[in-house]
């Protein structure tokens, strides 16, 4: 009989453990689905779906499949603003407590009014829509997307409209503004092509967006759908020194392509250590970051400062992870920015180590590369510099060309190739440099104009490139490729070019130098910027003028378009980050937005498996 108690009190005990067991999580993370429905009753793919829980500075978003169905990896428990959103509906929102509501389903509500869902739009839409039929307007939208994209997206001036007056104001405040935004010009100068075209423009523009009726025809493209409706999409905020709170941050797209203005812009290149926190290399003026960590797992932001001069830190660009996991990246005087260095940092005893090039060797100027065999790759303002890392030594190589007839040709991206040689651009006139390390000397190609262009030139323009001068890089001639930055195929023979103005990718075989041309799938819309290859020699590219990030695979020559879940975002880098036995993550930092988004694929196998959960009561 005692025995018998024993056992039905043990018992009473194990089931009263298992009802309480019941009533809490039994993971700390929970799943989060749901349906996105139309007004009309169908089911909507394609939709971006967002999730930020109450306090965080992360916001994770995915998307839905063809059957309108999202799937979130688990969340960890807790109180959840939820939105969902697409082009031409109104914004969906709703708070969930994710661990006590496994689902949230919406309806989308069309938009009716014309301009509100065109203020939603990413830079690529309002580039393919703008009128270029005839030469006439060929001629104009060849000018707005090569000198009105130049350091901000298409989305931001496009949304709005001005009349024949309004846009010609514009342009005569933006032809004296230099890349670095100061206004006036130092040198006084004006952008040649803003000024030769101005009054054409401004009627062109007029015509487009003014307050009469438009001539843009938008041909939306389709929502996401396959491969790129699989990601996750994890976004961590870069607060403002003071705090600032943006009332536009991008994440609403019915609000438009924010402002940098409130102390936004700043967050340039970015790259992950190899436990998946981010690094952040800092380009403005700043009291307190010359470069920032990110903590993967909380979104906590530490800072790191360098003195510089007059109350400011100083500044860092360009940013890279050596095949030992250690980061290397440029710095910089904000005062002083004639003789940059090269720091290394070890990410996990945070400690650095500044090299700086012995005179009279150029300073540092920006953009880097490890080749793989122990040796850092870094511009110069007129060339490039070979760091090797073992012998702490630097050799120079000097562009072939540094100053002509048509200014300065300032360099800005680069690469190294698996042979450990490096490559770098000369933006402003198309010209690719490459090194021989064997016999220490430099080479030197132009890039193939864009010949539509250079056939559609009028006598008058072909008259005034003769002795075109650009003021900066961001002046181009109009047949200009804009060659911006690069990256290598480690594993290959190939390195390529992100032509920001020519709407392409430029592989080069690094053996022969033959170059190839490779388009995207809107050369008149897609942007690239810079270029990172995975290991499977897949090339990654931000389109920095509008909202995606662009793969290419070069064994199919198919190319895939992922969404970005932000309006404004103007992405100056990508990289990657490859783990064994861990999926593969795209690093993207936001520069208008001041956020840094994490990339990770889902398989279809995933998504199946989160499904299922989904179905279990």
């Amino acid at each position: 009989m005692t025995n018998a108690r024993q056992l039905a009190s043990v018992s009473l005990i194990a089931i009263a453990v298992a009802l309480d067991a019941m009533s809490l999580p039994a993971f700390a993370d929970a799943p989060l689905s749901g349906a996105i429905t139309a007004a009309s009753g169908e089911r909507m793919g394609g939709v971006t779906v967002s999730a930020k829980a109450e306090g965080s500075t992360v916001t994770i978003s995915v998307y839905t499949d063809q059957s309108g169905n999202y799937h979130f990896p688990p969340l960890p428990e807790g109180n959840y603003r939820v939105w969902a959103q697409a082009v031409q509906f109104e914004t969906a929102r709703s708070n969930v407590t994710v661990g006590q509501s496994r689902q949230q389903n919406f309806v989308l509500k069309p938009i009716t009014d014309r301009e509100a869902w065109i203020r939603q739009l990413p830079g690529d839409e309002f580039l393919a829509a703008l009128p270029g039929d005839t030469p006439e307007d060929f001629r104009m939208k060849t000018q707005v997307r090569k000198n009105c994209t130049g350091c901000h997206s298409a989305s931001y001036v496009l949304q709005h409209r001005f009349d024949e007056d309004g846009w010609f104001k514009i342009m005569d405040l933006m032809k004296q503004v230099n890349v670095n935004g100061t206004y006036p010009r130092p040198d006084k100068r004006m952008t040649p092509n803003i000024d030769f075209h101005q009054r054409e423009l401004a009627a062109y523009l007029a015509r487009a967006r003014g307050p009469e009726e438009s001539s843009m025809r938008f041909d939306l493209q389709p929502r996401p759908s396959g491969e790129a409706a699989r990601i996750v999409v994890k976004e961590y905020d870069f607060p403002t020194e003071d705090n600032h709170v943006q009332t536009n941050d991008g994440s609403d797209w019915m609000l438009g392509t924010p402002s940098e203005s409130g102390h936004m812009a700043g967050v340039h290149d970015a790259a992950a250590d190899l436990d998946g926190n981010i690094w952040i290399v800092y380009s403005r003026p700043s009291h307190v970051t010359s470069y920032a960590r990110i903590d993967a797992k909380t979104g906590s932001v530490k800072h790191f400062t360098m003195p510089d001069r007059r109350s400011i830190v100083a500044g860092s660009h360009g940013i890279v992870r050596d095949e030992n996991g250690l980061l290397w990246f440029n710095i910089r005087s904000h005062v002083q920015r004639g003789h940059g260095g090269l720091a290394k940092l070890d990410p996990k005893t945070e400690q650095l180590k500044v090299y700086y090039p012995p005179q009279p060797m150029s300073g540092t100027a920006g953009t880097i590369d490890a080749d793989m065999k122990g040796n850092i790759w870094v511009t110069t303002p007129d060339g490039a510099l070979h760091f090797n890392i073992a012998e702490e030594k630097f050799t120079e190589f000097k562009s072939v060309t540094y100053k002509n007839k048509h200014g300065t040709a300032t360099v800005y991206g680069l690469a190294a190739d698996s042979a450990g040689n490096g490559w770098w651009l000369l933006m402003s006139q198309d010209l690719v440099n490459y090194s021989d390390i064997t016999t220490g000397r430099s080479h030197e190609f132009k890039m193939p104009p864009e010949q539509a262009v250079v056939e559609n030139l009028t006598p008058e323009q072909a008259k005034m490139y003769e002795t075109f001068v650009a003021p900066d890089f961001n002046a181009p001639f109009a047949w200009a490729q804009g060659s911006r930055r690069m990256g290598a195929d480690k594993n290959g023979n190939t390195v390529w070019i992100g032509n920001s103005f020519g709407g392409n990718l430029g592989r080069v075989d690094i053996n022969t130098k033959q170059v190839t041309l490779m388009p995207l799938p809107n050369p008149e819309a897609h942007q690239p910027y810079q270029v990172s290859v995975d290991r499977n020699h897949n090339v990654w590219t931000n389109l920095w003028s509008t909202d995606k990030v662009a793969k290419f695979n070069p064994t199919t020559s198919q190319w895939t378009l992922f969404d970005l879940p932000n309006r404004g975002t103007e992405a100056r880098h990508i990289s990657l980050l490859e783990r064994e036995g861990q999926p593969m993550q795209v690093i993207v930092p936001y520069y208008r937005t001041r956020k840094v988004a994490v990339i990770t694929p889902r398989s279809e196998a995933e998504l199946e498996a989160l499904r299922s959960q989904a179905s279990r009561p």
